[in-house]
């Protein structure tokens, strides 16, 4: 309990998992494997962007939207996602100064671990945010540089214009695999329920909401309803076993 404050099945031993029917169905323990695949599709759209930009500056000599970029990217995962979104997911219920989790892992805990869901502004953000890192800003700094390129044809010629519409669409290609890669098979398993991207069926959520207590009275206490259908017996097993 020193390190599991909120007794969140999440960072309890494994020992508690025995028997548990979200075995292989949820990505509620830590595993390096899953946390490596994801910077695996992640990290291509974000270097495509930041090549693309540092390409458009030097042909341009405009330089600030690759420094906005980085600042807002590192902004973004290192305090703004974790108020809006991380927050509150079980992987943040650890005790401790550093999140461990499946995704941004590593990243500061300034903020207090909030178990309720996230609320229609928290959910907007997300979109707002993951939208601009991944397609609105980067695609608007290619655009750019292409339209630079076009009226500058005759000092730069062909084979720039090309390039970078290549990287673009390579980066373009990447952020459409990140996104639909990510809903497909991390979010269809993800603990953070609330998250906007999130998949995990419903009568998931209700038995690892049983099996939590603070979070099953968060999310209770805004208005969200468990289906007594899916109680059964695992019901009264999270009873026994969130009182140990």
């Amino acid at each position: 309990m020193n390190n599991n404050p909120h007794n969140i099945c999440t960072w309890k031993d494994p020992a508690f998992c025995n028997g548990c029917s979200l075995q292989h169905k949820l990505a509620c323990k830590w595993d390096k494997k899953i946390l490596l695949g994801f910077h695996g599709i992640s990290w291509p759209p974000t270097l495509t962007a930041a090549i693309g930009m540092a390409i458009v500056g030097t042909m341009t000599s405009v330089w600030w939207p690759i420094y906005a970029y980085v600042i807002y990217f590192l902004l973004m995962f290192g305090f703004i996602e974790i108020k809006f979104l991380c927050s509150h997911c079980p992987y943040y219920a650890e005790e401790g100064k550093v999140l461990h989790c499946l995704a941004n892992h590593g990243s500061p805990k300034i903020w207090s671990y909030n178990p309720r869901p996230l609320n229609r502004f928290e959910k907007f953000m997300m979109y707002f945010l993951i939208a601009t890192v991944f397609f609105v800003f980067p695609l608007s700094v290619f655009g750019y540089g292409i339209f630079y390129l076009i009226l500058n044809y005759a000092d730069h010629g062909l084979i720039a214009l090309l390039g970078l519409i290549g990287i673009m669409l390579s980066n373009l290609i990447s952020s459409a695999s990140f996104a639909g890669t990510l809903k497909t098979f991390y979010c269809s398993q993800c603990v953070n329920f609330s998250c906007p991207l999130n998949t995990v069926p419903k009568p998931a959520v209700d038995t690892y909401l049983r099996k939590n207590r603070i979070m099953r009275e968060a999310w209770e206490k805004s208005g969200y309803q468990l289906d007594p259908m899916s109680a059964g017996s695992n019901d009264s097993i999270a009873k026994v076993l969130v009182n140990n």
